[in-house]
């Protein structure tokens, strides 16, 4: 077990206290704690590219954190009605279909491996960046822009990503017929 893979396991520990504080309305800890996890996620990275740290574990381990905390998030600020529900149903759908696209990729052809996308990219800022405002004006008036951002975002890169797998299969890079 190396540093960086004990800072995604510390972030997902770190959820867990971010969902707690949302929760009991203290989201001036869960600020706190977003910005620790963000740190955290950024420091996992630097330290496993500058030390050749990259691990099959930390390959799991740092998406898993980072799709977590944004999912925590989104669901327990929705559930408290800080984020419209809608927004929620569009990141979890966006998410699901992601996932589920790549399942099925795996399982035609099992060296599929999932590559973030620049849209990919921009949709996780985006996202992080409407929970931080949220959370950091939580008492003052909102700016409907973050949500709308975040919400085109989420679904531009969910429509490029299923794209992305349309092209993979068409270009015979995926072997079509079922796995065992």
């Amino acid at each position: 077990m190396n540093v960086p893979n004990l800072l995604s396991i510390f972030r997902l520990f770190i959820t867990i206290f971010f969902i707690l504080a949302v929760y009991h309305d203290r989201l001036n800890y869960a600020l706190y704690l977003f910005i620790l996890q963000g740190i955290t996620d950024l420091l996992d990275g630097f330290i496993a590219r500058v030390f050749g740290l990259k691990t099959t574990l930390g390959a799991f381990l740092d998406p898993l954190a980072d799709k977590t905390m944004l999912i925590a998030a989104f669901v327990m600020l929705s559930f408290k009605n800080i984020l419209p529900s809608w927004l929620l149903i569009l990141v979890l759908l966006r998410d699901m279909v992601i996932a589920g696209g790549f399942l099925f990729l795996y399982r035609l052809a099992r060296t599929v491996k999932p590559v973030p996308t620049i849209l990919g990219k921009i949709t996780t800022v985006s996202q992080i960046a409407v929970i931080l405002y949220f959370l950091w004006f939580v008492s003052g008036r909102f700016d409907a822009a973050f949500i709308y951002a975040a919400a085109f975002f989420t679904v531009i890169s969910g429509c490029h990503y299923v794209l992305v797998g349309i092209r993979l299969l068409r270009s015979g890079k995926v072997d079509q017929s079922p796995a065992n």
